[in-house]
């Protein structure tokens, strides 16, 4: 089981290897996993990403299996922190896997085209990646810039970007779901093909399907053994750190961050020629459709070198293509590592 140990610090973190390709100049995916399904939910892309000649290196965040859990002080400040107390928890966060990604780099003589993917929830702590390249040396500062070539937010639901959002439905702050079973029907829900109306009526919450009647859906795991389920998932994070990254008090906080990811210019610059990208399949659930529509309005704002953010659907998909359709998910992520900038 590998794991990569940050100088200096006390932790570690797990993370799955596709293996090094045959040709020498390969492209390498860091991937951050979202809530409940752990870096695992990647393991039938793996494959995938070796056979198209690249390398995928899938990361378990803190609290997942095999990584380094939160001290009971930061699990304090997921609970009841101020908002500066969780603006700098999520900046520490993104610290720490950048100091994991030139670890990598390092360890693993990875060549200098490495695109960093956060899939759902994972898409905050790559935007506190982003945020936090200026508290780093200048030395691990250039190793990173010089060798990330692309970001890509794979369906971040709103309610972690700090959006004001109007009620729209989630298991995870239903009050009428055992709060330690919220976990167990969000991953049931947020694996549904949700059957949205017309999403090009931006903000328009009657378009949405909100997953409430379940029993007619089609769910990404409904053929999926429960031992091969019990391998990608953790429910137990939720409870302890997780959720509150969804609720509205980690608002203020997840605003800052994504703000001093994409609009920052001190920020943009020290990441060089990167760029920044969000992928959407019309199939997930509600809150990835409001993050396309403010990701949509950040871009009439301008002001950085390069636009803020590029957008890219993917027809046809769930929230969980890459289980179900590895090989169409693997040239989907192609597309957008090889786009070349305008």
């Amino acid at each position: 089981m590998p794991t990569f140990a940050l100088a200096n610090e006390t932790l570690k973190f797990y993370y799955d290897d596709s293996g090094v390709p045959s040709t020498p100049s390969y492209t390498t995916y860091v991937v951050v996993h979202g809530l409940s399904y752990h870096g695992g939910v990647f393991q039938r892309l793996l494959p995938v990403v070796n056979q198209h000649s690249h390398r995928m290196l899938t990361v378990n965040r803190r609290e997942y299996p095999d990584s380094t859990p939160y001290t009971q002080a930061e699990l304090d400040i997921f609970a009841r922190g101020s908002d500066e107390e969780r603006f700098q928890l999520l900046l520490n966060e993104g610290k720490y896997l950048n100091l994991l990604l030139d670890g990598l780099i390092q360890s693993l003589a990875l060549p200098p085209n490495i695109v960093i993917v956060g899939w759902s929830l994972g898409s905050i702590f790559t935007l506190s990646m982003l945020a936090s390249i200026t508290s780093l040396s200048q030395t691990v500062q250039e190793r990173l810039s010089d060798s990330v070539k692309k970001t890509i937010l794979w369906e971040p639901p709103a309610h972690s970007l700090g959006m004001k959002l109007p009620p729209l439905y989630l298991p995870l702050l239903d009050d009428n779901i055992p709060f330690d079973v919220r976990p167990l029907r969000f991953m049931q829900w947020v694996a549904l093909h949700f059957q949205h109306g017309d999403l090009s009526l931006r903000y328009d919450i009657t378009q949405l399907d909100q997953g409430r009647n379940n029993l007619q859906r089609i769910n990404a795991f409904d053929t999926t053994p429960a031992e091969e389920l019990a391998k990608i998932t953790d429910i137990r994070p939720a409870t302890r750190c997780d959720n509150y990254l969804l609720a509205p008090s980690f608002s203020d906080a997840e605003h800052r961050i994504l703000h001093k990811a994409l609009l920052d210019p001190a920020t943009r610059l020290s990441w060089g020629d990167m760029d920044i990208w969000h992928l959407v399949g019309d199939r997930g659930p509600h809150s990835v459709h409001f993050a396309t529509w403010y990701f949509e309005d950040l871009l009439q704002l301008g002001g950085t070198p390069k636009p803020v953010i590029r957008l890219a659907v993917n027809p046809g998909a769930s929230h969980f293509h890459m289980w179900e359709d590895p090989e169409d998910a693997m040239k989907e992520l192609e597309l957008l590592t090889f786009t070349l900038s305008p």
